[in-house]
């Protein structure tokens, strides 16, 4: 994967997070922030890269990205990760699943067709599935990460209630050979599958707040914007800026990339026009 310039690396958080995993206290790890402070970036860009580096099998989903159908993909890279890429086991063609024709199931971008109704033969069946595809994961010789985006996205107990318990059963089973983080922006949907006493994630996870960037953010996002440009900015302006902007990354990347394509300096007026878009999305009424 080609270097992005504009990523702000964070190695050392990445490193700490897996050796808290490693030390075996917690098997699990939640990291909670508001949406676009972050956290999918250094899943991807950070987490991902040092877990393979340390020769975790990595399984990334981004249930966010995952439409009306998180189940399947969730369950989807899970099979990946033990079958194989490229293998199509009986199960799927016994089953009629989607891949057993060959889908595309990249975690978080699929849209398979089948029926999760809860409570049906067919769901009991997946369900022994995720056990034998989990069982499969734990006699590998190397230990696999399981990485999912926005597990809040679950929280609908009637719906995703009896995946979250198989999941919860089978990581209590392997937490010695598969580690899990989880990330979350909603602190209602975490409270309700890490914190309510019948939740199947009850007091599963350790939740830790995702930390803000600082000033080194800032710093480095200028020394990009300078190698790109071969213009320079004024870092207290850029500082206040992003403190303006409640310190929300994405946010300020939208500035910085508006100031690339305008040709412009200004960040005062950068940071008005990105203001006023955000102001502008959240009055817009949804639909």
């Amino acid at each position: 994967m080609a270097k992005d310039p504009w990523h702000y690396p964070q190695t050392a958080l990445a490193d700490q997070y897996l050796k808290t995993l490693a030390i075996g206290l917690s098997k699990s790890l939640v990291l909670f922030a508001q949406r676009r402070m972050g956290k999918t970036e250094f899943l991807r860009k950070d987490l991902l890269p040092a877990a393979e580096k340390a020769g975790y099998i990595t399984i990334y989903v981004s249930l966010w990205e995952s439409g009306e159908d998180p189940k399947s993909v969730l369950l989807d890279a899970i099979r990946k990760a033990a079958e194989g890429e490229g293998v199509i086991p009986g199960i799927w063609r016994r089953l009629g699943w989607p891949g057993s024709k060959g889908v595309r199931a990249h975690a978080g971008t699929i849209g398979a067709q089948a029926s999760w109704e809860q409570g049906t033969a067919e769901a009991s069946d997946r369900m022994l599935d995720l056990r034998q595809w989990m069982n499969t994961l734990a006699q590998k010789k190397n230990h696999t990460l399981l990485l999912v985006d926005e597990i809040q996205t679950l929280a609908d107990e009637k719906r995703y209630g009896a995946l979250v318990a198989a999941l919860r059963s089978a990581l209590d089973k392997h937490g010695d050979q598969i580690k899990a983080i989880f990330t979350g922006s909603s602190s209602e949907g975490l409270r309700w599958m890490f914190q309510k006493k019948k939740a199947p994630f009850f007091q599963f996870s350790h939740q830790i707040p995702f930390p803000q960037l600082g000033p080194e953010f800032v710093q480095h996002m200028l020394r990009a914007f300078a190698n790109a440009t071969q213009r320079q900015l004024n870092e207290a302006e850029a500082w206040q800026a992003f403190t303006d902007l409640a310190l929300v990354p994405e946010h300020f990347r939208l500035m910085m990339a508006n100031m690339v394509q305008s040709g412009s300096t200004d960040i005062a007026a950068a940071l008005e026009e990105v203001k006023t878009a955000i102001q502008e999305s959240a009055d817009y009424p949804s639909k």
